[in-house]
C-alpha cells in the first residue's frame, strides 16, 4: 500500500526494499531460489490460469500504480474462516468481472493451495464475517 502512494510509477524500476525476499525470488528469472512453498504456489498459479508464465516482480509492482486501469480491484481485508481458510476481500467498484491475476499470483505464491472466486459479495457479508 505504501508503494502505491509513494512510488514514482514513471520509473521503469520500482523500489523493492519492502518486498519480502521470497516474493522477489519467486518473481524473478530464478524462481528455483525461492522457498518451496512459493515455488509450489507458482505451479498452482500456472495450473489455475491454464498455463502461462510467472509474474515478474517489476510487472507485478507496476500494477499498483494508482493510474493503472488494468487492475480491477483495490485491497479491502482478509478474514480467517477456519484453521486453513482465509477470505480475501477486495473492492471491485461494483464490477462483477474484473482482472485479478495479479491478486491470484500473490495468494498462490504466499501459500494458497486453492483459490475460489472471485465472487461478488455485498459489504454486509464482509461485515458479518468480520464481526463473527
Amino acid at each position: 500500500m505504501r508503494l502505491g502512494s509513494t512510488a514514482d510509477f514513471e520509473q521503469e524500476s520500482l523500489p523493492v526494499d519492502d518486498v519480502p525476499d521470497w516474493f522477489a525470488a519467486v518473481s524473478s528469472q530464478y524462481p528455483e531460489q525461492a522457498p518451496r512453498f512459493a515455488q509450489a504456489g507458482c505451479d498452482r498459479y500456472a495450473e489455475h490460469i491454464g498455463g502461462g508464465r510467472p509474474w515478474e516482480l517489476q510487472d507485478w509492482l507496476h500494477r499498483f500504480d494508482p493510474d493503472e486501469d488494468s487492475r480491477g480491484w483495490e485491497w479491502w481485508d482478509a478474514t480467517p474462516v477456519g484453521p486453513s481458510r482465509v477470505h480475501l476481500w477486495v473492492d471491485s467498484w461494483g464490477e462483477s468481472f474484473f482482472g485479478c491475476q495479479d491478486l491470484l499470483w500473490a495468494a498462490y505464491v504466499a501459500g494458497a493451495v486453492r483459490v475460489d472466486g472471485p465472487a461478488v459479495q455485498k459489504s454486509a457479508v464482509w461485515s458479518a464475517e468480520r464481526n463473527a
